[in-house]
């Protein structure tokens, strides 16, 4: 089977940049030798590539000596045919079409050689253990090719758009730059959730994490934006009591006994409103890296999430059962957060503590995360006030650090913020 390809869009691709070197710069994170399908235009890249990265000149003089040089002349056509592909289109207007095209065909190649992979696979049953996870990688490498690639702007093209998002606020009083996370004074202090972060909420066993993250799902849902939660411990069954119980006030032991007539009420009442949200629950135990990339493409691709909680990090599966502990959870951190910027939406990531408050198993939690969210509960003080559950901002990119005091009603696995007296 000949594989897809436009040997035409790549001779006049080549021509344009032989041409007008320039035209490097502007497709520079996508430039490699592998894009081209015909050996001989395979060749004429890397010296094109060379020279372009050596910074210097490039035209038929110079890419001629550089495969004289590296004995690719003949691999190439010879000269005849490395100055046949230099005239092969009188401008190099076209560019960014022909490069189209010639992206094109290499992701089509992609997914076929992918396939076959599959194929192969799901065919041999010595490999057959390993067919889920050699899907996954195929799939996420073509998706992964397929990609446009993040821009690469000027200093003053940022300040610009960061100047209109100021005015903006300034225009919209009181309107947050990110989503809400459901409690007015956190939305306050930090704007609100903003894309590409990774927030990290960290608690002791029990501490209250998964009511938290619950909650600001609940609450941010019920703003009107789209939200999905990766449930590694509890099953949706679960998490729907959890939204119930913390909706109606229903307290959460009822809704595993037999509630009496008028509890039913709320309780119908609850799931109709609970049932209204737009919240995405994927609750299986076993998940690993790139499937957590996989679920959480087809989650924003398919409904509009822009937040999504993944409950809890050190409960994934790594990809390497071989690695350390700390490079297990290593992993899973990293990729939430690359996960985060690439689809520019927020992920809420839960984690178990140490004794000492630090993340469990890896450091690279609170090195990834945007913000590390703490929750406290101060059991001694000779301020009555400062007795109860806080809600602690450790550490933070784009904010300061500082204690919010919270209520937490166990029955109903609902937090509030706390009001608190100032002291003169």
């Amino acid at each position: 089977m000949s594989l897809p390809s436009n040997l035409d869009a790549e001779k006049a691709f080549l021509s344009s940049a032989l041409q007008n070197p320039s035209i490097l710069d502007i497709h520079a994170d996508h430039l490699k030798a592998a894009l081209f399908h015909h050996p001989a235009h395979k060749n004429l890249f890397k010296g094109l590539l060379s020279l372009w990265k050596e910074g210097k000149s490039v035209d038929l003089i110079t890419i001629s000596e550089w495969l004289e040089a590296n004995n690719l002349m003949e691999d190439c056509g010879g000269a005849g045919e490395v100055a046949a592909i230099y005239c092969h289109v009188p401008t190099s207007h076209n560019h960014e079409e022909y490069f189209s095209i010639i992206r094109h065909y290499h992701t089509a190649r992609l997914a076929i050689a992918g396939a076959e992979r599959i194929i192969d696979s799901a065919k041999n049953p010595v490999v057959n253990g390993e067919l889920s996870e050699t899907v996954q990688k195929a799939l996420v490498a073509i998706a992964s090719e397929a990609e446009s690639g993040t821009k690469i702007e000027s200093i003053g093209e940022a300040t610009t758009r960061r100047l209109n998002e100021y005015e903006e606020m300034v225009n919209n009083k009181g309107k947050l730059m990110g989503l809400t996370y459901g409690f007015p004074a956190l939305d306050e202090h930090t704007g609100g959730m903003r894309t590409g972060q990774l927030i990290v909420i960290g608690a002791p066993t029990k501490g209250g994490k998964t009511a938290l993250a619950l909650n600001i799902a609940q609450r941010t849902a019920d703003a009107g934006n789209a939200v999905g939660v990766f449930s590694l411990e509890m099953s949706s069954g679960e998490m729907v009591d959890r939204l119930v119980a913390s909706l109606t006030g229903v307290d959460i032991s009822v809704l595993s006994k037999n509630p009496t007539k008028e509890e039913m009420n709320k309780i119908s009442f609850g799931i109709g409103q609970v049932g209204k949200l737009p919240i995405w629950i994927r609750d299986e135990s076993s998940i690993n890296p790139l499937q957590i990339m996989a679920a959480a493409r087809r989650m924003v691709a398919t409904h509009g999430v822009k937040v999504i909680v993944f409950d809890y990090i050190q409960l994934a599966m790594p990809t390497n059962s071989k690695d350390s502990r700390e490079r297990q959870v290593a992993e899973v951190s990293r990729c939430l957060k690359l996960v985060a910027k690439e689809l520019s939406i927020t992920i809420i990531a839960l984690c178990q503590l140490n004794r000492n408050g630090t993340a469990r198993e890896s450091d690279a939690i609170q090195h990834d995360c945007d913000m590390f969210l703490v929750i406290r509960y101060q059991e001694e003080s000779e301020n009555q006030e400062d007795l109860g559950y806080w809600l602690d901002i450790r550490l933070a990119r784009n904010c300061s650090r500082t204690s919010f005091p919270l209520t937490f009603q166990p029955q109903y696995l609902r937090f509030e913020e706390r009001e608190i007296k100032q002291h003169n």
